[in-house]
């Protein structure tokens, strides 16, 4: 429990949650952006797979950055300065090309969009019920992305859907930055606990299962649309398909979050990793029909936020003082960021299948990892 006079208002909460959430735009405008940009020849289809990485590893230094801010300076000034620079360097990206300008401008908007995030983060910290206030946020976040997935495959700026992408990112960073100055003067993070938050290898092999399972369900997200693009559907398809599979991941967020506590954490975790490998193979099987198509992106996208929960649930069995679920976010990030660049590798040496494989493998080893972490407890009793 937090003191009563450090818990935020429902004001506060609710800005901050929107500024995370239009920080986090970007997860849903991805599957368009990207294979936009191989469509416009701006990048190879090869190189999609880093520019992911890049802009999600920077993420990851942009929150703790963000964290490390906000102790020392007032909460306006650090989103409003992160929202306006992920502005100027979305319309600095119009027109450009080439993978170099490309990765440094993307990977500096990742670092503003960590910092953002990690508004949210601190104002969701400081509240009575962390589980509602991060099931709200991922509702938001992700009502978001789907509104604007669906618009963008239908708008063109001069002519180009990638500039049109940008402009909706811009956007975003506009309303973070306008959003922060109603927000009150100081929002901080806790004083860190003194005590130490040694990783086990029980918690270890949790935390690198969270980061197994986002990694794999980016390495088909990120390389979705560019999929779609390749077997013949046109973009406003490919809009619909992310949209759904977007308000379907909002379901399974709050399914995980009104019926989750009565599942046991890792079971579910390998069930739906097991799930995850399938819905993957039923993306190929049903590569011909759009109604197949749009049927697995609707689970795909449920069993995607409902399976997340129960990452920082399994992490809470393994060490109730609730220390290890500190870096669940990092792992989460650097698996989301790394996985997809080897899909890319795989992309390169064969074709956009390959992506698809590499992550029903992905999920495939996950529950594997998870099976024998239950094993091992249940041999040590």
């Amino acid at each position: 429990m937090i003191a009563e006079a450090t818990v935020v208002s429902g004001r506060t909460l609710a800005l901050s949650i929107l500024i995370g959430s239009c920080a986090l735009l970007v997860l849903g405008v991805h599957p368009v952006l990207l294979g936009a940009l191989v469509q416009e020849g701006r990048i190879a289809e090869a190189q999609v797979g880093n520019l992911v990485t890049i802009e999600m590893l920077a993420i990851v230094p942009g929150s703790l950055a963000g964290i490390a801010l906000l102790r020392r300076t007032g909460v306006s000034i650090v989103a409003g300065l992160a929202g306006l620079a992920i502005v100027a360097i979305n319309l600095f990206l119009m027109g450009q090309a080439g993978m170099t300008t490309l990765a440094l401008a993307r990977a500096a908007s990742g670092f503003g969009e960590g910092v953002l995030v990690a508004v949210a983060l601190v104002a969701i910290s400081r509240v009575v019920r962390v589980e509602r206030a991060s099931a709200i946020f991922l509702a938001v976040q992700t009502l978001l992305q789907a509104i604007v997935a669906a618009s963008l495959p239908a708008i063109a700026i001069a002519g180009s859907r990638v500039d049109a992408a940008l402009a909706a990112l811009a956007c975003a960073g506009l309303i973070a930055a306008a959003a922060a100055v109603i927000l009150p003067s100081r929002l901080s993070p806790t004083e860190p606990d003194s005590e130490r938050g040694a990783i086990t290898p029980a918690s270890l092999t949790a935390l690198c299962c969270a980061g197994l399972f986002l990694g794999a369900i980016v390495s088909v997200w990120g390389y979705f649309g560019l999929w779609l693009i390749h077997y013949g559907y046109p973009p406003t398809f490919e809009g619909m398909a992310v949209s759904l599979c977007l308000v379907a991941q909002v379901v399974g967020a709050l399914v995980a979050a009104r019926f989750g506590e009565r599942l046991p954490n890792r079971k579910t975790i390998i069930a739906c990793a097991i799930a995850g490998a399938g819905l993957v193979a039923a993306f190929y099987l049903g590569r011909g029909s759009t109604g197949a198509i749009i049927g697995v992106s609707i689970a795909f996208g449920f069993v995607w936020l409902f399976t997340l929960p129960f990452f920082a649930g399994w992490l809470v069995e393994i060490d109730p003082g609730r220390r290890a679920v500190l870096y669940l976010t990092a792992f989460q990030l650097g698996g989301a960021a790394l996985l997809p660049s080897l899909a890319g590798i795989a992309v390169g040496a064969y074709s956009i299948n390959a992506a698809l494989a590499f992550a029903a493998a992905a999920f495939l080893l996950l529950a594997v990892a998870a099976s024998l972490a239950v094993r091992n407890k249940a041999a040590t009793r």
